[in-house]
């Protein structure tokens, strides 16, 4: 296997430089909008049920729009039309303080806002994970993808804290406006990429019957190509089994790790910090080994880690438990979605792409909600033994396939 590159070495490419610039700042801006979004409606209504309406908001737009956003990641300039979304996110995240400080904010206006924010973002991360493999060599995509898995990583450790410490500084809803600065700081840095967006013999006008054409395209080669198949599937399934975390996490932690808020917030960045960790090392040994085998055996062993975390009764093991976790979760977090990259052609890979956003979108409200139920009934470590089994199973299919050992 090819040495892989170094990550000062994809970082030297200035159009890749300047899209990770850009979506590191906006990205933390993210972390500082959520703090601050969930601060604000329990503040209006103080009822955990409007928190909820918020998540769903949020969770709509990639079911509701994703195949039809695909088509057109395929059809328009795949860089202006990222630059568009943060200029438009910009100025739609100015709305919560514009309204707020002229006694018009209501709970109408918060589900409207974030139905809006997340429909571009949808829009915004088809087109980046499109775009990126025109950006940088083929070899460099692993390491690519690295880079931007452990700046999510980063900003989920500090993002949450830093938001809080802003918030008691400047006042919650002054977050907004640092949140809309980055999503204008982003259009800016992608203005420096000198790479072309648009897709080759790509036509802007297109017909209701062509787009209904081209979405089926889309959902036709994901069926058809049996790898692709498996890793949206895959992909799907995992964050199924992630979904009793943020539900369940708060409760494992007081209830029966006997650690609290604290230990909830720890616990998560535990996760993150394992994370971040494992996306250094896919980066340094992917070029080396399957990346296929390498995607699967990183799903069973975060399996099996997660279900001891699910036994752990004690909450240092469990620390070093949920990291490990997070540390073997790297691989398919950072290789399924090379894999993909690589494999769909360019002028359908937004479609297909937001086609496998649309399936994972799905599975993590689905599960959250099914989790929160079977609580009621179920012990918490009982659900994410089940959740650690899930992953396994999942693990031992992918490395029995034949296709996948083949990557």
């Amino acid at each position: 296997m090819d040495r892989a590159p170094g990550f000062l070495t994809v970082l030297r490419n200035r159009d890749f430089f300047a899209l990770w610039i850009g979506h590191t700042v906006s990205v933390l801006g993210n972390d500082f909008h959520f703090i601050a979004l969930m601060w604000l409606t329990y503040a209006i209504s103080g009822s955990p049920l409007d928190l909820g309406l918020v998540m769903m908001f949020s969770s709509l737009p990639p079911l509701l729009f994703g195949l039809f956003m695909g088509v057109y990641v395929d059809l328009w300039d795949r860089k202006r039309l990222m630059i568009l979304c943060d200029i438009f996110r910009c100025f739609v995240v100015l709305m919560f303080p514009l309204l707020y400080y002229f006694g018009l904010l209501r709970l109408a206006h918060i589900y409207l806002i974030t139905f809006l924010l997340s429909s571009l973002q949808v829009l915004f991360e088809s087109a980046q994970g499109s775009f990126v493999p025109n950006l940088v060599a083929r070899p460099q995509l692993v390491v690519a993808n690295s880079i931007s898995q452990m700046t999510s990583q980063v900003t989920n450790i500090i993002g949450s804290a830093l938001a809080g410490i802003l918030i008691l500084l400047i006042g919650n809803i002054n977050i907004f406006y640092l949140d809309s600065f980055s999503f204008l700081f982003s259009a800016a840095s992608l203005s420096f990429i000198t790479r072309s967006g648009r897709v080759a013999g790509a036509t802007l006008s297109v017909s209701g019957r062509g787009i209904l054409h081209r979405m089926k395209e889309g959902l036709r080669l994901m069926a058809n190509t049996e790898l692709i198949l498996i890793l949206t599937i895959t992909m799907a399934i995992m964050n199924f089994a992630l979904g009793p975390v943020n539900v369940l996490f708060p409760i494992l932690s007081e209830k029966i790790l006997q650690a609290g808020a604290a230990g909830f917030g720890f616990l998560m960045s535990g996760l993150s910090f394992g994370m971040l960790i494992g996306a250094i090392v896919v980066g340094k040994v992917s070029n080396r080994l399957s990346k296929g085998k390498l995607t699967y055996w990183g799903v069973l062993l975060m399996g099996i880690f997660f279900s001891l975390f699910s036994l752990s009764r004690n909450f240092a093991l469990s620390m070093g438990l949920i990291a490990i976790s997070g540390f073997f979760f790297a691989a398919p977090k950072v290789l399924g979605i090379t894999i993909l990259q690589d494999k769909i052609p360019d002028k359908i890979r937004g479609r297909v792409l937001s086609a496998q956003i649309m399936l994972s979108s799905l599975m993590f409200p689905l599960s959250m909600l099914i989790s929160g139920v079977f609580a009621q009934y179920v012990s918490v470590p009982i659900i994410l033994l089940v959740a650690g089994f899930i992953m396994v199973l999942n693990g031992i299919y992918g490395l029995s396939s034949r296709v996948v050992s083949t990557v």
